[in-house]
């Protein structure tokens, strides 16, 4: 929720997988979600918009049955797959498309382009420019394609940022997976805001795993961005969170449903 001047402006962004975890810890946490006048999707895999059905049926109930804003990129709804250690490849499951988000409440925008939403309040990136050597996308990583064969899908495009200007103190910039790189979507939104520093990033940063590999290069690059908060989610993986933490200390707090963040 972004306050300017008397008013007050509410985004969310990605629901998480499941419909029933997003409805009890958003019931615990007596959020309103009547306020929520639009929804982005931050990137084509299940575990960030699951959920997302299920969410605008609740909003949709709490704010008299306006049509909720959505924001989708339209590279999210195609078949993906991971390959496994043995080589077979596991299929996601799919993601809710347009379709079935308007028929549960939602007001679907797809467009690759990036958007100034509810006002001026946050900015919904467009595709993140990859610059970076060592941050090359989701390993292993398929799409199925038009002929039904899998192709790989590692780069994934359809991935985007949120950010928004906190008055006296900077670009707070709120990352999903970081499937395109943690620097990469750093340089982006540098680049995107000339003369704003950057106070903070939250989100996964996805440096477990495969992606371990590239921890140290991710740690050194972050130093020019001069982070005062660093707030690591659940795909950052505990040695990335341990590299960081040595790194940039107190800045590095992880994650969690309900943590509040003093900026």
């Amino acid at each position: 929720t972004a306050h300017i001047g008397g008013e007050r402006r509410t985004l969310l962004f990605d629901t998480g997988p499941d419909d029933w975890v997003f409805e009890r810890n958003a019931t615990r946490l007596g959020l309103d979600l009547g306020a929520v006048e639009a929804v982005v999707l931050s990137h084509g895999h299940w575990d960030h918009g699951g959920a997302l059905p299920r969410a605008l049926e609740m909003m949709a109930l709490a704010n008299g049955g306006k049509p909720v804003p959505v924001y989708l990129h339209p590279g999210m709804f195609g078949a993906r797959a991971l390959k496994m250690p043995d080589g077979r490849l596991g299929a996601f499951a799919p993601v809710p498309d347009p379709a079935v988000l308007a028929g549960h409440g939602g007001e679907p925008f797809v467009t690759r382009d990036e958007q100034v939403v509810l006002g001026d309040a946050f900015l919904v990136s467009g595709e993140i420019p990859r610059v970076t050597p060592f941050e090359k996308g989701l390993p292993g990583q398929h799409r199925l394609a038009a002929d039904g064969g899998w192709v790989p899908d590692e780069v994934m495009p359809d991935e985007r940022y949120v950010a928004v200007h906190v008055a006296g103190k900077g670009l707070m910039v709120f990352s999903a997976c970081s499937h395109a790189g943690l620097v990469n979507v750093l340089l982006a939104a540098r680049a995107r805001f000339p003369g704003v520093p950057l106070h903070g990033v939250a989100g996964g940063f996805h440096l477990a795993g495969p992606t371990e590999a590239i921890i140290p290069e991710t740690v050194a690059a972050l130093a020019q961005f001069d982070l005062k908060l660093i707030a690591a989610g659940h795909c950052t993986g505990w040695r990335a969170i341990n590299a960081l933490s040595t790194a940039y200390g107190d800045a590095v707090v992880p994650s969690a449903v309900g943590k509040i963040y003093r900026l």
